[in-house]
């Protein structure tokens, strides 16, 4: 399976180390965009764009995908899937640690992707009326009851995914090489790559 790791605020693909790792030795192809400005201070709809560009270029315009997107990477993720017709192309999206419905933290950096996910924001309330473009596709969600970066950390529980793992890192950005969500990704998406099959 092609697998596209979308970072998060503040971070680049390094922050998949772990992952990357676990998911080449499973046998996958990992893709792992350094989406700038990393901190989405021109917004989520900048870095989606950015986002299907790199996905585009490196795969080109039909190559099927699974995405996993961690915190605001997750949240531009979603703007691609729902908004720019990612969701043709995607098999199945892990959301980690992603502030679904958004994040009081948000309040504290200026911005305009933070903005973005603040909760009640005009971005967050375009993708919870489009989520129904994502019914073709595998949803999962992994979150920690710790989450301090995500905050109120339910938040990241999000009901369209169809099973949501509480991994109970002590601090979120431990979450993408937590080793109870790498363990789950990498069986998951070898369920997955057997269906294709």
């Amino acid at each position: 399976m092609n697998v596209v790791l979308v970072h998060g605020i503040f971070d680049d693909g390094a922050i998949f180390r772990r992952l990357e790792r676990s998911l080449r030795d499973a046998g996958h192809r990992c893709w792992v965009p350094a989406l700038k400005p990393a901190d989405g201070r021109r917004g989520i709809h900048d870095l989606a764009c950015k986002l299907k560009t790199y996905i585009d270029e490196q795969l080109g315009p039909t190559e099927p995908i699974a995405i996993v997107g961690f915190s605001m990477g997750c949240i531009v993720s979603r703007h691609y899937l729902q908004l720019l017709d990612g969701h043709a192309r995607c098999k199945a999206l892990f959301a980690v640690s992603a502030p679904h419905r958004g994040t009081l933290l948000a309040y504290l950096y200026p911005g305009k992707g933070a903005r973005d996910m603040r909760p009640g924001s005009p971005v967050l309330e375009e993708l919870r009326r489009t989520e129904h473009r994502l019914a073709r596709m595998a949803v999962f969600g992994y979150w920690t009851s710790f989450d301090v970066t995500v905050f109120p950390a339910h938040s990241s529980h999000w009901p369209r995914a169809s099973s949501s793992l509480d991994a109970r890192a002590l601090l979120h950005r431990f979450m993408p090489g937590n080793t109870r969500v790498c363990a789950d990704i990498v069986q998951r998406m070898g369920a997955l790559d057997a269906t294709r099959a």
